[in-house]
């Protein structure tokens, strides 16, 4: 029966990578960032189901893996050759690594989903609204698919959450949950945001003495080859600016705060010590943090930014703040309060992002990509929701209007409403 089966590849580009043995990845994330697991993860699990989908995973890193068939290649194109001479039509090929030039190559033979772990740009929406061969941009997190309700490429987007096996439940529960404890856990970087919490620190002191910061995580989770400070934390730069909050006058490293760099299992008897945990405390760069979720199932309530990345992943949204600088008055708020009720927090993160409804919503995207369309908006009005989906509608009937540029751009910043402009400006010359 294999000949009728539809062949799907998936490529997942991380150089940097070590060789490794990711055999076990269905137990969880063997330290890897949340995007690699995830391109590892969801071919493995379409494997072993019973279903009309022959997949293939093509890697750029040496490693020991699970699935039935890997490829070592070097780059995007060569991909693309062993695709069209297998007779793999369907390519899922993460947002980062998208390259128009190469594909456009092999666009005849090739359809492609691109899995949009980053936010997704501006340009790269026109284009895929543009490009045949992009099938679907499959999105990694409701809310943040909603964020261009109002661009056309909502017709081409779907979301999947990113999925996060769970198992058992005895190994989450922790003993004590009346601590004073906070963790933090990520990549040490500033996009992850760690400074603001290193900032506010001194001020959860200062109103509850026996704080105790975890730091799970290093510059290197992403790159191993990063020259770090004199710390051995993160890039020197970056290193200085969050330890000037975090040491005494003589710059040793304050009594409450450990740095336990990459953890791999042992991250969650940490986490189950901890009371609250800090994800990335901006929302920066973040679409859907698996770390949330580990958090939240070590039995942490979390307090973090209001932020489409956090409204999708935290049970509790009553401590998500709109402004980073009340960081400490919310951390010292959620310390202060009963903690999350730990069965509640493992049924919502198992209904929502386990394995059974994710993988269908997977093998429904492969199989019937037609039928995927475009879903009712979600509850939470989070930058101007509703009006966005007016947006849509009137874009939908009216061509004219389709030069209107999204709402999203005014909460984004300088750039984005200058790349909008400078396109109108194009089209008025026309």
């Amino acid at each position: 029966s294999n000949i009728m089966k539809k062949k799907v590849a998936f490529y997942l580009n991380n150089p940097t990578l070590p060789e490794c043995d990711y055999s076990s990845i269905i137990k969880g994330n063997p330290g890897l960032g949340g995007s690699e697991y995830e391109f590892l993860l969801v071919p493995y699990l379409l494997e072993q189901r019973e279903n009309e989908i022959e997949v293939y995973l093509f890697v750029n890193f040496k490693g020991t893996f699970p699935h039935k068939n890997v490829f070592c290649v070097r780059r995007l194109y060569d991909v693309c050759v062993l695709c069209r001479n297998m007779e793999i039509n369907l390519l899922v090929v993460d947002i980062k690594y998208f390259d128009k030039n190469v594909l456009d190559g092999f666009s005849r033979s090739l359809s492609v989903l691109v899995w949009a772990h980053n936010t997704v740009k501006y340009s790269l929406l026109d284009l895929f609204v543009k490009l045949p061969y992009v099938q679907k941009i499959v999105n990694v997190g409701r809310e943040q698919m909603e964020l261009y309700r109002d661009h056309l490429a909502t017709l081409k987007s779907t979301y999947i959450y990113n999925i996060f096996p769970i198992k058992e439940r005895e190994y989450y529960a922790a003993e004590d949950r009346d601590n004073h404890n906070v963790v933090y856990m990520g990549s040490i970087v500033r996009a992850k945001g760690f400074h603001v919490l290193a900032s506010a620190w001194k001020k959860v002191l200062s109103e509850i003495p026996d704080a105790q910061l975890y730091v799970i995580g290093s510059g290197k989770l992403y790159n191993r080859d990063a020259g770090l400070g004199r710390y051995g934390i993160a890039e020197k730069d970056y290193e200085d600016l969050f330890m000037s909050y975090l040491t005494n006058e003589k710059g040793e490293v304050l009594p409450s705060v450990h740095f336990l760099g990459i953890l791999k299992e042992e991250k969650l008897g940490v986490m189950g010590k901890c009371k609250v945990a800090v994800p990335n405390p901006t929302g920066v760069s973040e679409c859907l943090p698996i770390t949330a979720m580990e958090m939240q199932l070590a039995g942490c309530s979390i307090t973090t930014v209001l932020h489409p990345a956090y409204l999708d992943t935290v049970f509790n949204k009553s401590y998500l703040y709109r402004n980073p600088s009340r960081l400490a008055q919310y951390i010292i708020a959620r310390i202060k309060s009963p903690s999350d009720d730990v069965g509640a927090l493992y049924d919502f993160i198992q209904s929502r992002f386990g394995v059974e409804k994710n993988i269908e919503r997977w093998e429904q995207l492969i199989l019937h990509p037609d039928e995927v369309g475009v879903e009712e908006i979600s509850e939470y009005n989070y930058h101007h929701k509703k009006i966005k989906e007016k947006l849509r509608v009137y874009k939908m009937r009216y061509p004219l209007l389709r030069c209107i540029p999204p709402v999203e751009i005014f909460y984004d910043g300088i750039s984005t409403v200058k790349y909008y402009l400078s396109r109108m400006t194009e089209k008025l010359k026309r």
